[in-house]
């Protein structure tokens, strides 16, 4: 984790990222609001939790619908 006087701390994510905005981590830090806005329409899952999203950088290893259908 880092800190400073003016940042509030950040949490290193599952992909090994510091940064906000995964819903792995806005889950993780009960901002449920969040993660109902950014999951509305999912087109992307992660594939390391499973999560979904609408868009493939609120998680960490998206993974498209059209990606899924075409694995064996």
């Amino acid at each position: 984790m880092t800190r400073t006087d003016d940042n509030p701390p950040e949490m290193l994510c599952k992909c090994g990222e510091l940064h906000k905005g995964h819903i792995c981590w806005l889950t993780h830090m009960g901002l449920l609001h969040e993660v109902q806005h950014l999951s509305s329409d999912p087109a992307v899952t992660c594939l390391k939790c499973g999560a979904r999203a609408n868009q493939a950088h609120n998680v960490c290893f998206p993974q498209t619908a059209c990606e899924v259908n075409d694995t064996p």
